[in-house]
């Protein structure tokens, strides 16, 4: 699934863990959109259908997916000689529950300065760019 707001599991008890981590992961969340990615996601929320992964870069819910993305990219490649496309933000999807964005989370809420955070944000970025 590459568009935000697919819910899997719609339980009253999924709900108010989902409002109880929000809260938990507040800081980090605003933190990732404002300061640390903010160039490269539009926004960070918590996410209910990933379990293995810590994080997955997903499209709006009204934009291109990953894949609609890199063939307007090889169109305009092939059309123009590599003319620029205008490349839309995604929202980063984070696993409340994956040991790496816990970590990440602690080490935030202690320190938002921290290179230490700020380069494990930057990793799990990266790789969830490289699966998009």
């Amino acid at each position: 699934a590459a568009k935000e707001n697919l819910n899997l599991n719609e339980s009253e008890k999924a709900k108010e863990t989902m409002e109880v981590l929000g809260r938990e992961f507040d800081t980090l969340l605003n933190g990732l959109k404002d300061k640390v990615l903010s160039s490269g996601i539009e926004k960070a929320v918590l996410s209910t259908r990933l379990v293995g992964s810590p994080c997955a870069l997903v499209a709006s819910q009204y934009g291109r997916s990953g894949n609609m993305e890199r063939i307007m990219k090889s169109q305009a490649y092939a059309k123009a000689g590599g003319a620029d496309t205008n490349v839309q933000k995604k929202i980063l999807e984070l696993n409340p529950f994956h040991p790496l964005v816990k970590e990440l989370n602690t080490l935030y809420k202690a320190d938002p300065e921290s290179e230490t955070a700020k380069d494990l944000a930057h990793s799990l970025s990266d790789t969830a760019l490289l699966r998009s």
